[in-house]
């Protein structure tokens, strides 16, 4: 009898973990400007895109892709930190192109959008902010992905903010 419960009891926590690990993992999805994904508690979308050769002065090696990013926090009582490196751009060779914080803080000080070293967004409020990615010609279907932590919520959605890209073009 006792062997049957030990048994049972490994079985059971078998069957627990494939689940848990069958759901930290999701396919890839693309979705669209002003579509919001969900980490956790907290919604991340794309609002706009914008293109230029040049920002304040400063001319772009490529083209720079102007991101307007927001984060919704609708937890209940949780404070989301976040910061300029929650979001890249990628293209279809693998590259990864990095947000460019000087100039951020550059296009802040000539049309202020409320650029921070660190957001805190409050429970039951947003934020947004502009991103700045240097990207080369030769990319022509850049997408933005996110990254971060894995949180509780995440084990229930597959984690699909780290398997989502956003479509900028």
């Amino acid at each position: 009898m006792t062997n049957k419960i030990i048994l049972a009891g490994v079985i059971l926590l078998s069957l627990t973990f494939s689940l848990m690990f069958s759901s930290c993992s999701s396919d890839e999805k693309t979705i669209g400007l002003k579509e919001k994904l969900q980490h956790d508690d907290f919604f991340y979308s794309v609002l706009d895109v914008e293109t230029a050769t040049m920002i304040e002065g400063k001319q772009a090696m490529g083209t720079f892709y102007i991101v307007k990013f927001k984060v919704q926090n609708d937890a209940k009582r949780v404070t989301h930190e976040w910061k300029n490196n929650v979001a890249y751009i990628t293209d279809g060779k693998g590259r990864e192109f990095e947000n460019n914080n000087d100039l951020q803080k550059l296009l802040n000080s000539a049309q202020p959008f409320g650029y921070k070293d660190t957001y805190n967004t409050n429970a039951g409020t947003s934020e947004t902010t502009l991103f700045i990615f240097d990207v080369p010609n030769d990319v022509k279907e850049p997408f933005l992905r996110y990254r971060g932590e894995y949180l509780m919520g995440d084990m229930f959605d597959g984690n699909q903010f780290k398997n989502t890209k956003v479509k900028l073009f």
